[in-house]
């Protein structure tokens, strides 16, 4: 079975008397293990399908199945269970809470999960240590560059091993080298048999991608 399965989806946003047909019958499926690169300009739909991949929202229609899970049938209180257990988030903005240093914000989603203290703080500095950060684990995200907080914001989202980790525009606030280092950072993680997504508006970033999924006007264009 397919990690990711999407049937028919269809989702439609209502602004006063304007309708957008977000998306339209979008239909794909992801295998555990590929990392997949999901194009598209603005306007194309790719956010509105982050959002359902990530369980952020649900579609009007149609059928999506993640690890075998049916999606559109959960309610708030679990799909925030599933976002929890099976998805890694990775934002443009690195979300990092400000207060907190880089251990603590790594930690803070798994004490969501109810993992006991030391094994929080174990999870948390065994993925800094992946990301070459165990050294900047007592700083605070101001102290960090643009490059160590989208690092820090990956070690967050590995760190209770996640069969998914979903990137949405990964390299989109940092300068070029930066983000080819992060997009390595991915491709290594991918290697080890993690399965990723990335949502991104750059075909030069997408290249990098094992597979592209096209999206134009709320439709799949083609898949390579």
């Amino acid at each position: 079975m397919p990690l990711i399965q999407m049937n028919n989806i269809c989702k439609t946003y209502h602004a006063g008397d304007n309708t957008v047909e977000a998306l339209q019958n979008v239909s794909f499926s992801v295998e555990s293990g590929e990392f997949v690169a999901i194009v598209g300009s603005s306007g194309s739909g790719k956010s509105t399908l982050m959002n359902l991949l990530g369980c952020l929202d649900l579609p009007d229609s149609g059928e999506y199945l993640l690890d075998g899970i049916p999606i559109c049938s959960q309610d708030e209180g679990c799909l925030s269970r599933i976002r929890n257990r099976k998805i890694g988030f990775i934002f443009q903005g690195f979300h990092l809470i400000p207060t907190l240093t880089a251990l603590e914000n790594v930690e803070l989603p798994l004490s969501y999960r109810g993992i006991a203290a030391g094994e929080r703080r174990r999870l948390a500095e065994e993925a800094l240590r992946k990301m070459g950060l165990s050294h900047r684990a007592g700083h605070r995200p101001a102290q960090l560059s643009g490059g160590q907080q989208q690092r820090v914001a990956i070690a967050r989202a590995i760190a209770a091993s996640p069969p998914l980790i979903l990137a949405d525009e990964p390299t989109g606030n940092l300068d070029s080298a930066t983000g080819s280092e992060v997009m390595q950072t991915l491709l290594s993680l991918n290697r080890e048999g993690r399965t990723v997504i990335l949502i991104t508006h750059d075909p030069a970033v997408a290249a990098m991608a094992g597979r592209i999924i096209r999206i134009q006007d709320g439709k799949l264009r083609n898949s390579a």
